[in-house]
């Protein structure tokens, strides 16, 4: 008995700092998650920031009405971080562009293609030192409706290729454009008329595409 109660002692301490270990562990197990959420959600948000488009890929088919005439079509994935685009547009009678854009993400893969240039055979592509502003698919500062009213007035909704779009104009200028998910689906800008014609689901643009030596 007299060994037990001078043992109790130790044995009680040894009972309380394993409470504690294990209490600290906890601690330290929550603490460890919470900054992995903390980390997540920064990742997430810079992944979010990261998107261009608000659908993840797709291909497109415009036509060119008004002063100019042609068609356009594009590819994208990867939120539009990956975009191909081919042109075939007549400016004018005596002016014919072919062109081929090809944005990977790193400019030392992208291309900026050239066939027809001025109704001129060129056939010629470089690296483009930065992105080209064709391959983001808007002429608008996109934002929510609260930013875009700051710039444009809203002026209806109305169904183009099949979706759903949201118009905008311009108060400074002659433009206006219909917005689907972060892309013109269509818009004019003073007399220059881009439509989507279709709009098709893909799961990522097909390699040929982002070949600069496959022409269109």
């Amino acid at each position: 008995m007299k060994v037990l109660l001078l043992l109790l002692p130790v044995i009680l301490l040894m009972v309380f700092s394993c409470s504690e270990a294990e209490s600290a562990m906890d601690d330290m197990s929550n603490d460890s998650d919470d900054t992995k959420d903390i980390i997540n959600d920064a990742i997430e948000e810079i992944n979010d920031a990261d998107k261009l488009f608000e659908v993840a890929s797709g291909k497109i088919t415009f036509e060119y009405l008004g002063k100019w005439t042609g068609s356009e079509t594009v590819w994208f994935d990867q939120y539009g971080k990956r975009v191909v685009i081919e042109q075939d547009i007549h400016q004018s009678s005596k002016n014919h562009n072919k062109v081929k854009m090809i944005w990977t993400g790193d400019k030392r893969t992208s291309y900026n293609c050239n066939y027809i240039s001025m109704s001129e055979e060129v056939n010629s592509s470089e690296n483009p030192f930065i992105r080209p502003k064709d391959t983001e698919l808007s002429m608008f500062s996109h934002g929510d409706a609260t930013q875009l009213s700051y710039s444009y007035d809203h002026i209806g909704d109305k169904m183009v290729a099949g979706k759903q779009t949201s118009g905008w104009k311009s108060k400074s200028h002659n433009i206006e454009g219909w917005i689907w998910k972060g892309i013109d689906l269509e818009y004019n800008n003073m007399g220059i008329i881009k439509k989507a014609t279709s709009f098709e689901s893909i799961k990522s643009i097909p390699a040929d595409k982002l070949d600069p030596h496959e022409s269109f």
